[in-house]
């Protein structure tokens, strides 16, 4: 639904999450899978009666509630429970009113179980409010390390203000709704069928420094439309627009702007599992049906001197476009055991219609096909003793055009760009023993028509582009190139003590030359190439790894652990240095974050009213190291600075 896993689940009630590697899980209802895929799942209502409150208190004001109740067995076959959490917490850059993030999420989920079906029934509400982080470019990180550009203190002044925390805000309002159905149809067939519904609502906010004055064809002022509009920052005393130089007595404008943004996405996820002898059948239906809105309104800030509150009537309603988009998926796979070895053959395919209507500035209907050819994929494991396995895996994954392309451009002008694809291969190793257990994989993945948001809309000085329709500018990158290695190992080397590690080696490349136009330092146009064959991949690191040590007894447990990141480029896009053609730079800086976590858990015997008390510690980031992300080119993330968090959770 293009929301974080957190905006459906609390991590109370997530009870694992499934890695789909490199191939992926043929079953999944992803558009996006490139590679391979996550799968959150849910907790199991407890069998007996029992409720659970915590609390957290943490660094930059941090606070969390959270509380569940379970049923227990209800009617002989029904268990249950539901939750409740509230958290909330400021930004870490900054202080007083420097923004923050707020959020209210609530669940409730039913197990049935029935002689020949189970039915899990789960709904989930999540109410977030975020004030977000500005990019920053890589001279400003080396500068400022610990400061994104925007401001906690109003001073009036409205091009300053522009930038204060609490004017770039993020709401979303998620509601989800399934119910699966697993039924036994013989010894040997059974059918999960699960219908869900899924709403959005949200708003993105921004504080323009100025207002817009928009006319129709004969200069007449109108409310509506993206027409031809004239920016003013002053009015006179009778509230009048100053469009002239001349802003003597005159009073600063500024406006709060808003892009809405609904969605409904209704769909069925049915699967059809068989075993035919040495033979485990797959067959699979996906359905979906997605209506998403988006407008954007202007509204007039009060008064520029005091604050940012603004009428509740927009002034100019720029856009309103309703998007659509239908998906059929099907697959097929069988999971063949042939001798010691399991085979496992797939085949699956994409029906993707996208549809723009545009409600307001007379571009109309427009569409665009994003089908898939026929999708295979192939994984087989032999163990080579027992506690050796060998696995390989090959997949020809897919992604949809989105939507979000419709929002700039036309079918036609899209009609060349094809979806994206990718050919992953996976060969491993597995190891499985008493203290120790390891996997180490190469792989090799081949990306063709790499679409990417690789610039936001802004404007020469930096400043976001307020009146941009889009959130960015989306570029064909060609093909991508991308081997690597990875490994992972567990040792116990005590019952209390064990070691743990990760090793990511990656080398990805641009496999095409892409041709593009620009201006160079002379100020001429001419042709460039926009991404080079050969240059690395913007904003993939090359080397990651991680070490940790874990203590855990009967009651207490300890852990560190240090994750490193190396350098990488954060820009590949064609520019000039001087005279000089430039495409990979903006090396982003390696670093270190090291994690402590220190927690104690006691179980309480006999007829207590409290059954249970967990106390846990945690310090993120423990020496504070600046460090900075790839976002898009040019605009990177700054990390987090170090926090404390410690949590009481008792259950009764």
């Amino acid at each position: 639904g293009g929301s974080k896993a957190n905006r459906y689940l609390d991590s109370e009630t997530t009870a694992q999450v499934e890695v789909g590697q490199g191939a992926a899980d043929i079953g999944s209802a992803s558009l996006d899978a490139l590679g391979g895929t996550l799968n959150f799942v849910s907790a199991t209502p407890l069998a007996e009666q029992q409720a659970q409150y915590s609390h957290s208190q943490g660094s930059f004001n941090a606070r969390r509630d959270f509380i569940r109740f379970d049923s227990g067995q209800l009617f002989g076959n029904t268990t249950g429970y539901a939750t409740l959490s509230n958290s909330f917490n400021n930004r870490w850059i900054g202080t007083g009113s420097n923004g923050f993030a707020d959020r209210l999420h609530g669940e409730i989920k039913t197990v049935t179980e029935l002689e020949k079906v189970k039915i899990t029934a789960r709904l989930s509400y999540d109410d977030t409010e975020e004030d977000n982080y500005q990019p920053v470019s890589l001279a400003q990180f080396h500068n400022t390390p610990d400061w994104d550009g925007l401001t906690w203190t109003w001073t009036g002044n409205p091009d300053i203000d522009q930038n204060y925390a609490e004017t770039w805000s993020t709401l979303r309002e998620n509601t989800l709704f399934y119910v699966k159905t697993e039924w036994q149809l013989s010894d040997n067939a059974d059918l999960t069928v699960t219908p869900y519904y899924h709403q959005q609502q949200g708003r993105g906010d921004w504080l323009p420094p100025y207002m817009h004055y928009p006319v129709d064809a004969n200069g007449n002022l109108v409310t509506k439309g993206n027409v031809k509009t004239t920016r003013y920052t002053y009015v006179d005393a009778q509230g009048r627009p100053i469009l002239t130089p001349n802003v003597v007595g005159a009073k600063r404008v500024a406006s709060y702007r808003h892009t809405h943004y609904d969605k409904d996405r209704s769909g069925i996820l049915s699967e059809l599992r068989y075993s035919l002898g040495d033979h485990q059948l797959r067959g699979g239906l996906w359905l979906e049906s997605q209506q998403r809105q988006q407008t954007r309104d202007w509204h007039k800030v009060i008064d520029t001197a005091i604050s940012y509150q603004y009428d509740s009537a927009p002034y100019w309603v720029q856009f309103d476009d309703d998007y659509s988009t239908d998906v059929v998926k099907y697959y097929l796979q069988d999971q063949w055991t042939l001798g010691e070895a399991q085979v496992t053959l797939g085949l699956q395919q994409y029906l993707v219609d996208v549809k723009r209507n545009d409600l307001l500035n007379g571009r109309g209907k427009d569409k665009i096909n994003s089908d898939s050819d026929l999708l295979p994929s192939a994984g087989v494991v032999y163990p080579l003793s027992s506690s050796v396995e060998l696995f390989a895996g090959y997949s020809r994954n897919f992604k949809a055009k989105s939507d979000k392309l419709l929002e700039t451009k036309t079918a036609a002008q899209l009609a060349e760009l094809d979806p994206e694809t990718a050919d992953n291969l996976d060969l491993g190793l597995r190891y499985s023993g008493e203290d120790l257990n390891a996997s180490a994989t190469v792989y090799q993945a081949t990306f063709e028509n790499r679409i990417a948001m690789l610039t936001y809309q802004t404007n020469p000085d930096g400043t976001p582009n307020y009146d941009a329709v889009g959130d960015g500018n989306f570029d064909n990158i060609g093909g991508v190139d991308a081997k690597g290695f990875e490994a992972s190992a567990e040792y116990r080397l005590t019952d209390v003590l064990k070691l743990n590690a990760a090793l990511t080696l990656s080398n990805a490349q641009y496999s095409d030359d892409v041709a593009g136009v620009a201006k160079n330092p002379a100020g001429q146009t001419v042709k460039v190439l926009d991404y080079k064959a050969g240059e690395e991949v913007a904003g993939s690191p090359t080397q990651m790894s991680r070490l940790g040590l874990a203590y855990a007894n009967d009651r207490y447990r300890a852990g560190l652990t240090a994750n490193y990141v190396g350098s990488y480029f954060g820009a590949a896009k064609h520019t000039w240095q001087g005279a000089q053609d430039v495409w990979n730079r903006d090396e982003i800086p390696s670093h270190t974050l090291w994690d402590l976590y220190v927690g104690y858990h006691h179980e309480v015997s006999g007829e207590s009213l409290v059954k249970s008390l967990d106390l846990s510690f945690v310090i993120n980031n423990l020496t504070d190291q600046a460090h900075i992300t790839g976002g898009s080119e040019g605009a990177y993330l700054l990390g987090a600075g170090r926090s404390a968090n410690a949590t009481l959770s008792v259950s009764f």
